[in-house]
């Protein structure tokens, strides 16, 4: 008797089964190295893993409180609380990519001019390998566009573009505005906020979002892979994973997580995303 005819059936089987296991994480880490989340709550460890991304971000210096699969990528937000910041950083000792400064041209936000995100600008080069662009609330943008020129003029070093994105369920117009931002500025491009937002419906009751949960999955399905085959497009994050939306009509429809913490439709299709959907 061959060694291999000596091996019992259920071993054969337990090994099959395992080495599809193996098979499917190998593929769930890989899935897209692009797709990626924002999370406000460091708690949130597990909505993290839900989602399958290669990447997340906190809009802050530190990572979730424990270790997740993704690979985290911190920020610098803005002025409130800099110097904290700063020394978070710093203390971590240069990091490969860091996100800089949260919609500076909002009020709510980091609410900062040009001049005094240029100032800061010589402080924050040391900290990472490469460095975002801010973000504003939207493109095109007049405070993007001056802080550009102001980059290019000083020799700031700005490494990619970081995008928001929000709006109707609109594909092309999506996906146009992202191509005419890469034609203006030449720099790569993450979008760390995108989603399906009605602005009428910012402080109204639940139920006065226009854009139904169906619509919203439509425009997904056509946007994830468009991304996927534009290669200036490194990174992009869905904004949907917010603990509640009270008070967030607006982006209701494009949730990722229902109140209990289970995926929405939504969010089980950009769990299983993965790049092999461009073909």
């Amino acid at each position: 008797m061959t060694p291999v005819a000596a091996v019992r059936p259920g071993f054969l089987r337990r090994l099959a089964c395992l080495l599809a296991v193996g098979m499917a994480l190998v593929a769930t880490a890989f899935a897209s190295d692009k797709k990626g989340i924002g999370i406000w709550e460091i708690d949130a460890a597990e909505k993290v893993d839900a989602l399958k991304v290669a990447w997340y971000y906190t809009w802050r210096p530190m990572p979730m409180s424990r270790d997740v699969q993704a690979t985290f990528v911190p920020m610098m937000s803005g002025k409130f609380d800099y110097q904290r910041q700063i020394a978070t950083l710093r203390s971590r000792g240069p990091v490969p990519t860091l996100l800089v400064i949260n919609e500076p041209d909002q009020t709510a936000q980091a609410n900062m001019s040009v001049d005094e995100v240029a100032r800061l600008w010589p402080e924050l080069e040391p900290l990472a390998a490469k460095l975002s662009s801010p973000a504003t609330a939207g493109q095109p943008s007049a405070w993007f566009e001056r802080f550009h020129r102001v980059a290019k003029s000083r020799g700031l070093k700005v490494d990619f573009m970081a995008i928001h994105l929000y709006g109707p369920p609109n594909p092309k117009r999506f996906l146009d505005r992202i191509d005419e931002a890469y034609r203006k500025y030449d720099l790569p491009i993450w979008i760390t906020e995108f989603a399906v937002a009605d602005w009428d419906a910012k402080g109204k009751p639940t139920g006065t979002n226009r854009y139904s949960e169906e619509k919203v999955l439509e425009f997904m399905k056509v946007v994830l892979p468009e991304l996927e085959k534009r290669p200036y497009v490194l990174r992009y994050a869905w904004f949907g994973a917010r603990k509640s939306y009270q008070d967030f009509e607006q982006t209701r429809t494009s949730r990722l997580f229902e109140s209990n913490g289970s995926l929405t439709p939504l969010g089980r299709y950009y769990a299983d995303f993965s790049a092999e959907h461009k073909r």
